[in-house]
């Protein structure tokens, strides 16, 4: 795996401009030992060496920031209920369908993160209510993490984080941003799907100072683009100068032979 090849060079902290920074999909390392958004699961991707983490979250019936990218628990853990639908109290006694791993709370996660690796934070949560975007900033602000996040989802998340840290755009995005004279380079990164992205659209982020982010996730291959498949996006993308991967760990061998 590459990731542990980049062990060093991708801790926290060091950000050599031309080394790959991968960010791993769905909490962390994905395989038959570790269940996605579990505490295993990162602590696997901070063993290896990963420059950044994606966590999803969302909130529970009583307000606890849940880590947890389906809207129910059937999927991972083989209850059909919706994470809304649960008190805490209840959702910790569940048990992932791969190897019995528990799930956790954002605030257990972040703490996991402080000082070892950086957070990308997506959540499909719309509006405000009960406060769910503050407490999502005050639990990264306790745990040293607000600047160097990442942000995705929700239009209304990367509202609110917008000015705080960096949220994503894509291609037409960027370009209104430039048009409205925003500071762009200290704003956004772009973030688009491997499979999606071409070199001009890499060389115009890059000439404002814009971070390219490209996703290569299992999920953008199920629908075939043409003759795109990752063993062939990702050496594409790294010839074009792309460095930071939002990637599926199963993809990582791909970065091997870029």
């Amino acid at each position: 795996m590459v990731a542990f090849l980049l062990v060093g060079l991708l801790a926290y902290g060091a950000e050599p401009c031309a080394e790959i920074k991968l960010i791993a999909h769905r909490g962390g390392v994905m395989d038959e030992q570790h269940a996605e958004n579990t505490l295993a699961s990162l602590q696997e991707t901070i063993q290896r060496g990963y420059w950044m983490v994606e966590v999803d979250v969302r909130r529970s019936k009583d307000g606890e920031l849940v880590v947890q990218h389906d809207k129910g628990f059937q999927r991972l853990y083989g209850v059909k209920q919706d994470v809304a639908d649960l008190a805490w109290d209840e959702i910790r006694q569940l048990r992932s369908r791969i190897v019995g791993q528990p799930p956790c709370t954002f605030g257990e996660f972040a703490a996991c993160c402080r000082g070892k690796t950086r957070l990308m934070v997506d959540t499909q949560e719309t509006g405000s209510q009960g406060g769910f975007f503050e407490r999502i900033e005050q639990v990264l602000r306790e745990n040293e993490l607000l600047s160097s996040a990442f942000f995705i989802g929700a239009r209304e998340q990367k509202a609110y984080f917008k000015g705080k840290a960096r949220v994503a755009v894509d291609r037409d995005g960027l370009k209104r941003a430039v048009a409205a004279g925003e500071a762009v380079s200290s704003l956004y990164f772009l973030f688009e799907h491997g499979n999606v992205l071409d070199e001009p659209t890499v060389e115009y982020a890059r000439s404002l100072n814009v971070p390219v982010v490209a996703s290569v996730n299992t999920q953008h291959y199920i629908i075939r683009r043409g003759d795109s498949k990752p063993e062939t996006d990702i050496p594409k993308l790294r010839k074009w100068g792309v460095t930071y991967f939002q990637i599926d760990s199963v993809f990582g061998k791909f970065l091997d032979q870029s």
